[in-house]
Formats: structure tokens, C-alpha cells, sequence
């Protein structure tokens, strides 16, 4: 190898993408108390604890517990058992993301990867509120510069990008808990890179939430083999056989642009982009279609007898992750843009009662899966990656007319259109309701005063 050659791999080592999220973890922008990141990342525990509440039902659930052992460094969000942290990530994710009711941005669900690795190792660390809050800013500005550099859409592969970019962006999260130093860091996210698995065939069956699991689990792990002295490729993300070309759908993916990593606690990138939270427990792609057909049958009073077609406009990458056209249970319904619209026609709702399995193989509504047609649109969301600029909804009707919703651009909870801290407080404890938890109006005024929290345990108490 020449002196030039060595040269030049040393500087990419030492300003590339992997040695630059390494120096985030180690040297993240000072964030002051009650600084809007902050309040912006409390929304974001907020939201994650109430979907992880919500999923504990799920028999899926169930299996994932029994098959885990107890441990000592955290405990659980329901239940009162404990864990290892590594488990109780792993656990914690799935169950926040079985519901697929947890937030959206760049090119997928930040929130519940990040929130069940930073609530669990903050735990077995002894760490404060204020500190798991940091950790999430840091962890959300790390996936977004990951995010940013692909200008495809991962949707149209097959990697589950969740779990792709979750498990990089965790580990970020997590390094910074452990203040690890930069080097570590570096080896940290390198293995993270080699850890992280997920496949967009498993949408609509119970892997698909275990693997936003594993993506928090392998986070925390790479954090600990760091930590024994374990190494990886300085460059595992940006070299031209790592991590993102890897997952590139197309290949259309940046990996040599300048780093954008925020230096000031202004800057940073969950101020600027920001969280979708869901108003319905459903994959986000039937969204803006939801909001569409809810409005314009109740504004003419439409039974489903009424109509006679729905036509959606939708992108190419939410049409192939809606999947199933005739689903046979609520999982499957949750990626079902012909179920959803055939909700909301009928009950001007989508909720948890529109996704039991009972609701779903309910005559009459599998009757209106047959109404549903979509129209693919080519013109992209530069704010939405993988989403068109624009969804449509038109309901024909038996009379002869014909509804027009005009064009969606952000449905609601959008960041653009956010939930009140009010509608925040109601799903929270509507989740907790369906999971189970009927007081928990203590807990929400924990995670609201999350940043002057001392101990996290006082969450899962």
C-alpha cells in the first residue's frame, strides 16, 4: 500500500461519517435545562411509553417474555419484572412496536429504538431523566444524518430501515450514556453496523416488531464490547463496502457529502424535522388516506352502502407497504390500506376495536375490501422520504357523486401538524387503558417532568 493510500484512508477514518457520529456520542452540543430539544425529546418518551403500554396484550408479547431470563438492570415498563438491560430493550421494543403505533421521521420510527435502549441502560447506569433526554437528542441527530444521505427510498428494498438505521442511531445513544470516549464510540457503531437485520417481508407478522427490538438490544451490546476493547472498521458506515451502500435500495446513497451534525443545541436536528406521532395504530403510509375519507364521510354523511369506489393516491413505497388486500388479522389489517379505508367508512375511526382479529373477519367489513382502488403517484416528498408530495382520496358514490378530499400533505400528528400536548395526554392514556394499566395518570406526570427526574426506576414502578 503507498504512503498516499494510507494517507488518504487515515483522514476518511479519522472525518468520515463512522468517526463523526463516534464524536457526537463523545462530545454532544451542551443542551441547557428546559431547552425545547428537551421538551421535544419529553414528547418523545411520552409517546413511546404510551404505545409500549398499549402492546402488552399482544400474544406475541407473551412468547418474547417467557423465552427471557431475569436479571437485575431494569425493569420492564409493565409487568414489575426485571431483566438485563440488553433483554429489557429487546423486550420493550417489540412491545412498543407491535401495535405499529409508535412516531415517524426519516424513513422510519426513531422513537421505539431509541427510547427502550436509553430506558434501559440508564437504568443499569444510575442514570437521571435528564441524562436519558441528551442521550435521545443525540440518538435522533445521529439518524437523521444517516437518514439524510439516502435519496431513495429504503421502502422499496427490502431492508427494514427501523431496524437498520435504529440499531447505528442507538448505539450513538447509548455510547453517550456510557461517555464513552471516541475511539470506543467509534468501535461501538462499527459493530452496530454488523449487527443490524430487518426485512420488509416480515411486515404484518410479529418479527417485524421484534425487530425493532433487536435493533435496541444489539445497540446496548455494542456499547458493552466496545467497552472490553473489541474493535471494528473506522469507516464501517461510509466505506464503499459498509454499512450504507449495503442498504442502499438503488445505490443512491451519500457517503463521502460533509458530515450536517448539529454543534449547538439550536441546531439540532429534532427541533428542524421533528416527530409524526400517529393518530391511528396503523402502518403511517394509510395515514393521510385515514384522515381523508373520516373527513369527507362525515361531512356528507356516508353510510358504507353509500359508495360505491374509494380511490387513494398514494406513493410507490407506501402502495408496496400496504400489503395485504384481504387481511385475515389485525396485524395484517395494519398494513392494509383496503381495511383501513373500509374502517373509517364504517365506524369514521381506526382504532384498536377496527384492528381485533374479531373486527377484522367481520362479513360486512371484509364485504367493503372490494372499494378500494389505488393510483400510484410519481412526485415525491422532499419532507417525507418514500411518500408522494401529495395523497388524494375520491369517493364515488351510488347517486352519482363524487367526493374529492384535494390534496393530503401532512396527515394529522404530523410534525408539521402536531398533536397538542392535550390529544398527546389522551392517547397516552388510551394506550394505557387498552394495555391494561387503569391509573395511569401518575406516570404520564412522571414522563411529563422527565428532565428534573433522579431515577429512572421510578418509571416502571
Amino acid at each position: 500500500m503507498t504512503q498516499e493510500r494510507i494517507d488518504r484512508e487515515t483522514t476518511v477514518a479519522e472525518t468520515g461519517l463512522t468517526a463523526g457520529l463516534a464524536r457526537l456520542a463523545a462530545q454532544p452540543p451542551a443542551v441547557p435545562p428546559g431547552h425545547p430539544a428537551l421538551a421535544a425529546a419529553t414528547r418523545a418518551f411520552i409517546d413511546t411509553v404510551g404505545v409500549t403500554l398499549a402492546g402488552w396484550r399482544e400474544p406475541s408479547v407473551a412468547l418474547l417474555v417467557d423465552s427471557l431470563a431475569t436479571g437485575r438492570d431494569a425493569t420492564a415498563l409493565l409487568g414489575g419484572r426485571q431483566f438485563s438491560a440488553r433483554d429489557a430493550a429487546l423486550l420493550n421494543g417489540m412491545v412498543g412496536h407491535v401495535l405499529d403505533y409508535d412516531d415517524v421521521a426519516v424513513h422510519g420510527h426513531p422513537s421505539v429504538v431509541l427510547v427502550p435502549a436509553i430506558l434501559a441502560e440508564a437504568q443499569k447506569l444510575g442514570r437521571s431523566g435528564g441524562d436519558a433526554l441528551r442521550a435521545y437528542v443525540v440518538g435522533y441527530e445521529a439518524w437523521a444524518e444517516l437518514g439524510w444521505r439516502e435519496s431513495g427510498s429504503y421502502h422499496l428494498g427490502a431492508w427494514h430501515p427501523t431496524a437498520m438505521l435504529g440499531t447505528v442511531a442507538a448505539t450513538v445513544a447509548v455510547a453517550a450514556l456510557n461517555r464513552l470516549d471516541a475511539e470506543t464510540a467509534t468501535n461501538a457503531i462499527a459493530m452496530a453496523a454488523s449487527f443490524a437485520g430487518g426485512l420488509i417481508a416480515n411486515f404484518g407478522s410479529p418479527t417485524k416488531p421484534l425487530q425493532a427490538g433487536r435493533a435496541a438490544a444489539s445497540a446496548i451490546e455494542a456499547a458493552q464490547l466496545a467497552r472490553t476493547g473489541l474493535t471494528g472498521s473506522p469507516t464501517a458506515l461510509e466505506s464503499p463496502h459498509g454499512f450504507l451502500r449495503a442498504i442502499s435500495p438503488d445505490g443512491a446513497v451519500d457517503t463521502d457529502g460533509p458530515l450536517r451534525l448539529a454543534a449547538r443545541a439550536d441546531d439540532l436536528r429534532l427541533l428542524h424535522e421533528g416527530l409524526s406521532v400517529k393518530r391511528y395504530p396503523v402502518c403511517y403510509a394509510s395515514h393521510r388516506a385515514i384522515d381523508g375519507v373520516i373527513d369527507l364521510a362525515s361531512q356528507a354523511q356516508l353510510r358504507p352502502a353509500d359508495v360505491v369506489r374509494v380511490t387513494a393516491s398514494l406513493g410507490r413505497a407506501p402502495a408496496a407497504t400496504l400489503r395485504f388486500d384481504r387481511p385475515a388479522t389485525g396485524i395484517e389489517a395494519r398494513f392494509s390500506l383496503h381495511h383501513n379505508v373500509a374502517a373509517a367508512l364504517t365506524d369514521r375511526a381506526v382504532g384498536f376495536a377496527q384492528l381485533s382479529d374479531d373486527y377484522v373477519r367481520r362479513p360486512e367489513i371484509a364485504a367493503l375490501y372490494t372499494l378500494t382502488e389505488t393510483e400510484l403517484v410519481d412526485d415525491e416528498c422532499p419532507e417525507q422520504p418514500g411518500l408522494a408530495r401529495f395523497d388524494r382520496v375520491v369517493i364515488e358514490t351510488r347517486d352519482g357523486g363524487r367526493l374529492d378530499s384535494g390534496p393530503i400533505r401532512y396527515p394529522r400528528g404530523h410534525a408539521r401538524l402536531p398533536l397538542s400536548d392535550a390529544d398527546l395526554d389522551a392517547k397516552f392514556l388510551d394506550c394505557a387503558r387498552h394495555g391494561g394499566l387503569a391509573e395511569a395518570a401518575g406516570l404520564l406526570e412522571r414522563l411529563r417532568g422527565l428532565e428534573t427526574l433522579a431515577d429512572l426506576s421510578e418509571l416502571c414502578a
